[in-house]
């Protein structure tokens, strides 16, 4: 499904799991994009910025918490929220996703309803003013 939305990315390197992404974002009005690896992730934002990242914590090239470094050290990406989508579900493995800089955490299986409010608080967040 083709959208107007905003662009996500989707740092995703299960084909399964990014389809139900694009699915499930599609029908709600965002366009998504797939990065299959951390190399993908970074060579499509060095030249694009995401409304927001979802990010898998276990890809082939490596942890998905390396990524958040880069996001959050360029000053145009530093406030692109991510939000970690992880089989990852304990105590430690979150707290270890915020503390990295992560803005928030879904478990898998991914379920509609939370993963769409989930986003949609994180980019209303992102777009209220900052104070100064």
């Amino acid at each position: 499904m083709t959208s107007d939305g905003p662009v996500l990315l989707a740092v995703e390197d299960e084909p399964r799991n990014a389809a139900l992404l694009e699915a499930i974002l599609g029908r709600a009005g965002y366009r998504l994009s797939v990065a299959g690896d951390l190399a993908a992730a970074r060579g499509w934002l060095a030249d694009q910025t995401p409304a927001l990242v979802l990010l898998d914590r276990h890809l082939p090239d490596g942890d998905g918490l390396d990524l958040i470094a880069t996001i959050r050290g360029s000053e145009r990406l530093r406030d692109v929220p991510i939000l970690l989508v992880s089989a990852s579900v304990l105590p430690r493995d979150q707290a270890a996703a915020l503390d990295a800089g992560c803005d928030g955490f879904l478990a898998r299986p991914v379920r509609v309803k939370p993963l769409i409010d989930e986003v949609r608080r994180l980019l209303d967040r992102n777009a209220m003013p900052r104070a100064s």
